[in-house]
C-alpha cells in the first residue's frame, strides 16, 4: 500500500509546477520532489546580493533512503527518509515519517568555502546535458546561490557502486542524524526507463522508478 501511494504521487508530480522546498508533510514533499532536488526554490531567489545557500541531495535508491542537506545562515539542516515498510515499523517514528529525521550543525564560512571547492573539483565528473538520474539507483543533485549566481550539478555513481567524486565524505562532517547511510553497490540491470511513467520491468521488486534528464541549464522529470 505504501508503495502503491509513492508511485501515485511520483505521477502526479507532472502535473504539480510547485514552489519547491523540503517540506514538512511528506505528501506535498513527494510531489515536489523533482523540485527540490532540482533546487527551484533557491534558483528563484537567487539573484545580485543574495545570501549563499546550497542543497545536496543523495538518492540512495529513492525507495530505500533520501538524505538531503540544505546549507544557509552558516547551518546544515540534515534530513533523513528511510524505507517504510515491516522492518522499519520497529523504529517508527510519527515525527520521522511526516518530517524526515532531522539535525543540524554549525558550518563556518571556511568549512563551506572548503567543501564547495572540494564541490568544484568534482564537477568533471559530473553528468553531462542530456544524461539521465534513475530513482533506482545511487545519485547525488547539488544546487547553490553563490555570489548571486544560480548553480546546479549531477553526480551518478559507476555500477560497480565506487566512490568517484569526493564531496560526500567531506558533507558527512556535518551530518547529526546518526542514520547510516545506504552505501553505494553494484546494481543488476534492470532494463532501460523511458518517457515520464516508472517501467514495469521487473516490478516484484517493489522499488518506485522515475527518471529525472540533466539538461543544459538544470534537471527536469522525465525522459
Amino acid at each position: 500500500m505504501i508503495a502503491y501511494f509513492l508511485r501515485l504521487a511520483v505521477y502526479l508530480t507532472l502535473a504539480t509546477p510547485a514552489l519547491a522546498q523540503v517540506a514538512n508533510d511528506p505528501i506535498t514533499r513527494t510531489l515536489r520532489w523533482p523540485d527540490i532536488m532540482a533546487g527551484t526554490d533557491i534558483r528563484r531567489s537567487c539573484a545580485p546580493g543574495a545570501p549563499e545557500r546550497w542543497r545536496f541531495v543523495f538518492n540512495a535508491i529513492y525507495s530505500e533512503q533520501v538524505r538531503s542537506y540544505d546549507i544557509a545562515d552558516g547551518v546544515v539542516e540534515t534530513r533523513v527518509f528511510n524505507r517504510l515498510g515491516v522492518g522499519y515499523l520497529t523504529t517508527f517514528s510519527l515525527a520521522e515519517f511526516i518530517q524526515g529525521a532531522i539535525s543540524t550543525a554549525p558550518i563556518s564560512p571556511e568549512d563551506l568555502r572548503r567543501l564547495t571547492a572540494i564541490w568544484e573539483a568534482d564537477l568533471p565528473k559530473a553528468v553531462k546535458p542530456g544524461g539521465h538520474l534513475r530513482a533506482d539507483r545511487f545519485f547525488w543533485t547539488t544546487a547553490g546561490c553563490r555570489d548571486g549566481r544560480f548553480v546546479i550539478a549531477a553526480f551518478n555513481y559507476p555500477p560497480d557502486g565506487s566512490t568517484p567524486f569526493d564531496f560526500p565524505l567531506e558533507l558527512a562532517r556535518f551530518d547529526r542524524s546518526g542514520k547510516p547511510g545506504n552505501p553505494p553497490r553494484p546494481m543488476p540491470d534492470v532494463g532501460p526507463l523511458t518517457g515520464f511513467i516508472p517501467n514495469r520491468h521487473n516490478s516484484a521488486d517493489d522499488n518506485v522508478r522515475f527518471l529525472l534528464r540533466v539538461t543544459e541549464n538544470g534537471i527536469q522529470f522525465g525522459y
